[in-house]
C-alpha cells in the first residue's frame, strides 16, 4: 500500500540522517564507554571475572535464538560482581526456558518487572492476546544485592525509534533500573547492544559502559 511504502521511505531517510550524524562524532565516545562489534560468546571472554556491576540487555528472543539466553546466563555469572544484577527482556512464550537456563547458570531469580507499552498493541494470533507489556527479568549473582534502593516492578515505556534497528527498545526502562541498581562510575554491560539504547541510558546516568553489537551475519534480523 502507498502509505506503507511512504512510511518505509521516511524511516530510511531518518536512518540515513542518523548515520550521517553518527559519523560526525565517530571516535568521540565518552570516557569509560567502549563499543565492540562481534559475537558476544567470543567477545565477552575478554571481560574480566567479577568486573561488571550490572548487565541490562535485550537478546533476540525468536525461537532460533533462544539458546543465547543460556550463553548469557553463563557469561553473567562469571563477569558480574557478587550482588550484581542481570536484567534481561524476554518473550512471554520463552519464560520457562529462560528460567531454566538462568537457574543452571547459578544466578538467583529476584523479580519480574513489567515494561508497559504506551503505543500500539501487538496482536499474537497463536495465543489470542493483545500484548500490552513485556517482561524484564531480574537475576542476581549471590543472595545479597549491591544496592539498597527500592524499585518499582513496573515502568511505563515510550514507543522506541526503530529507524536504525527494527528490534530497538526505548531507553526509558534501562535508565530507570540502571539508576537504582547502580551508582555513578559503576560498570554496565549490554552484550546485545542493538541500536545502543542501554548505552544512551548509561551516558545519561554517568555510568561506565561496555556494549557489544552482535555479528549480523550470525542471526537473521
Amino acid at each position: 500500500k502507498i502509505d506503507k511504502v511512504y512510511g518505509q521511505r521516511v524511516k530510511q531517510e531518518k536512518r540515513q540522517q542518523l548515520i550521517e550524524e553518527a559519523k560526525k562524532v565517530a571516535g568521540k565516545l565518552p570516557e569509560g564507554f567502549k563499543l565492540i562489534c562481534g559475537d558476544m560468546t567470543e567477545e565477552c571472554k575478554g571481560i574480566a571475572d567479577s568486573s561488571i556491576d550490572c548487565i541490562f540487555t535485550d537478546p533476540p528472543y525468536n525461537l532460533e535464538s533462544l539458546l543465547l539466553y543460556k550463553e548469557l546466563g553463563k557469561m553473567a555469572f562469571r563477569v558480574l560482581k557478587e550482588g550484581g544484577s542481570l536484567l534481561t527482556i524476554g518473550g512471554h512464550y520463552a519464560l520457562p526456558q529462560i528460567f531454566d537456563y538462568m537457574e543452571d547458570s547459578g544466578l538467583t531469580y529476584r523479580w519480574a518487572f513489567a515494561v508497559i507499552h504506551t503505543g500500539a498493541s501487538t496482536r499474537m494470533h497463536g495465543q489470542q492476546v493483545f500484548v500490552t507489556w513485556k517482561p524484564l527479568l531480574w537475576f542476581v549473582k549471590g543472595s545479597k544485592l549491591r544496592t539498597h534502593d527500592f524499585v518499582r516492578d513496573s515502568v511505563e515505556s515510550h514507543p522506541p525509534d526503530k529507524s536504525l534497528q527494527e528490534w530497538a527498545q526505548s531507553p526509558v526502562e534501562a535508565e530507570y533500573y540502571i539508576k537504582y541498581l547502580t551508582v555513578p562510575n559503576q560498570v554496565v554491560l549490554d552484550p546485545f547492544l542493538g541500536s545502543g539504547t542501554t548505552g544512551i541510558a548509561a551516558i545519561n546516568l554517568k555510568r561506565q559502559f561496555i556494549g557489544i553489537e552482535i555479528d549480523p551475519k550470525r542471526f537473521e534480523v
